[in-house]
C-alpha cells in the first residue's frame, strides 16, 4: 500500500502512533520511510511536545529512531515558568490524565523521573544550545547523567555539531528521510552518515539486527 502511494498521515488514528505502541520498530521504520509524520500530535491524551515521544521514553532505539527521523526536541525543553518552576508546584493531574502539558511536567512525575536522565541525554545529542527549567534541573540532578548533562548545558556545542544542525534544518524533515535525495546531495558518504545521525542508528546497526 505504501509502495503504492497510501498516505501514512490521513488516519483518525495515527499509523504511527499504533506502531509505536506495539513497539514495532520495522512497522515504525517503514511508515518514517514513506513520510509518516514524526511530529504528529494525538486528539486524544494531548501534551505540549509532540505526541510520539510518550510510547518511546523506556526505550532508547525507538527514541533514536524518532530523533533520527527529525522529532522536534526543542518543544521539549520549552517551559514557560522557566527557573521559577520548581518541582513542587503542580497541575493536579493524575496518571490516568493527560492535558496539554509540558515536557518537565511528565517526565518528573515520580514513576518516570527515573527515566529523565537518559532522556534528556540522548535529547541534547538533537539541539543546539538549551535552557532547563527549575524543575526538570532539580530532577536531573539527582540522575547519574547529570555530570555529563551540565557540561553539556554550560560549554558551547562543537562547530560540527552546530552545521549538522543547521544543514538538516535546511533540507528538513521530508528531504531527510528520502533515500533518493540523499543520493543526490553533493557530499561525500561519511558526512551525509553524520547528518542522518547513522553513529546513533540503533535500528539500522548490524548488531541490533543481528546480521553481524
Amino acid at each position: 500500500l505504501l509502495n503504492a502511494g497510501a498516505l501514512p498521515n490521513q488516519d483518525p488514528i495515527n499509523c504511527l502512533q499504533i506502531a509505536l505502541r506495539m513497539g514495532n520498530y520495522e512497522l515504525m521504520n517503514l511508515l518514517l520511510r514513506h513520510g509518516a509524520n514524526v511530529n504528529y500530535f494525538c486528539r486524544v491524551n494531548t501534551t505540549h511536545f509532540p505526541s510520539a515521544l510518550q510510547y518511546a521514553l523506556k526505550d532508547e532505539v525507538m527514541l533514536r529512531m524518532l530523533m533520527n527521523y527529525g522529532y522536534d526536541v526543542h518543544r521539549c525543553f520549552d517551559c514557560p515558568r522557566g527557573n521559577v518552576h520548581s518541582q513542587y508546584m503542580t497541575d493536579g493531574w493524575t496518571s490516568t490524565v493527560i492535558k496539554d502539558t509540558m515536557f518537565c511536567e511528565v517526565i518528573t512525575l515520580s514513576w518516570l523521573k527515573n527515566l529523565s536522565g537518559k532522556v534528556v541525554r540522548v535529547m541534547l545529542d538533537y539541539v543546539d544550545h538549551v535552557n532547563i527549567c527549575g524543575k526538570l534541573e532539580e530532577v536531573l540532578k539527582e540522575q547519574e547523567l547529570w555530570p555529563d548533562i551540565n557540561s553539556i548545558l554550560t560549554n558551547p556545542r562543537s562547530l560540527k555539531h552546530l552545521c549538522r544542525l543547521k544543514i538538516r534544518e535546511c533540507m528538513g524533515r521530508l528531504r531527510l528521510r528520502c533515500p533518493v535525495f540523499m543520493t543526490f546531495l553533493p557530499l561525500p558518504n561519511c558526512l551525509k552518515d553524520y547528518i542522518l545521525y547513522k553513529e546513533y542508528d540503533l535500528y539500522g546497526q548490524e548488531n541490533f539486527l543481528g546480521t553481524s
